[in-house]
């Protein structure tokens, strides 16, 4: 998953503080995983 984050070279990038899910664009409501709500989303710049 981090892979694309990496090779797309995305500036910022969210991760799902319940289940790991890593994704570069913008959450909407929840997790497509685990269904977490997007307030359990950690953006991190880089």
């Amino acid at each position: 998953a981090i892979y694309h984050v990496i090779r797309d070279e995305i500036k910022a990038y969210r991760v799902c503080q319940v289940c790991g899910y890593v994704t570069g664009k913008k959450i909407r409501d929840k997790c497509p995983i685990c269904g977490a709500p997007k307030e359990k989303f950690k953006t991190i710049e880089g």
